[in-house]
């Protein structure tokens, strides 16, 4: 589902997602090579952005597995993620290592393009009840009667959670919203498989 408006008190949540069972290979020290196993579903969080906007996404240690091609190579303090650059839209493997009283080091390697398919971005998007935030969410067509849903978290309201349905022959116009509001659809127009909401907010909801 997608959010076409946000505003008031709302928390955002942005994890990396790999859908599947992976593996990695990275070149690292002294000629050896490090392999990081995802063994399904995996979230990785932002643990790291910096001055020019790369993101370091790392992986929990119950969600990956690291191990080497050498038997007297330790892993044990090693950890492992995911580095997007967002400019290009690049992503690459890390491995860091932590051993304590020893200076960090970290080994790379972009992923190709067989890997890229595997690898996706999770908004979650929470607000307590009883603040003033108002969410709206775009939650698809109903398939057999082409129906637009609409989703509408009023987070103070009396309803915190209200659906809203707008049939196909009332666009193009304007609709009123729960909580306030008013919203202009263009248009659903089917993208790659999708069906993509044109719409402009003639009036925002009222926080």
């Amino acid at each position: 589902m997608d959010f076409i408006f946000k505003g008031g008190d709302y928390r955002e949540r942005i994890t990396m997602v790999i859908e599947a069972p992976i593996t990695a290979r990275i070149k690292g020290p002294e000629g050896s090579f490090i392999y990081i196993d995802f063994a399904g579903r995996s979230e990785l969080e932002n643990t790291k952005t910096d001055d020019n906007g790369i993101e370091t996404y790392s992986a929990t240690p119950e969600s990956v597995s690291i191990r080497s091609d050498r038997e007297d190579f330790d892993v044990s303090a090693f950890s492992a993620g995911l580095i997007y650059e967002p400019i290009t839209s690049s992503l690459a493997w890390f491995v860091r290592s932590s051993y304590p009283d020893h200076p960090e080091e970290k080994w790379t390697k972009e992923l190709n393009e067989n890997e890229y398919p595997f690898i996706g971005f999770q908004t979650t998007i929470t607000a307590d009840v009883g603040t003033n935030a108002i969410l709206v969410q775009y939650a698809g067509i109903v398939p057999d009667t082409n129906e637009i849903v609409l989703e509408v978290t009023d987070a103070d309201g009396p309803d915190t959670l209200i659906r809203k349905i707008i049939y196909p022959t009332e666009v193009p116009g304007y609709f009123q919203m729960p909580g306030g509001g008013i919203l202009g659809i263009e248009k659903i127009e089917t993208e790659e498989g999708i069906p993509m909401l044109h719409y402009v907010w003639a009036k925002e909801p009222p926080l």
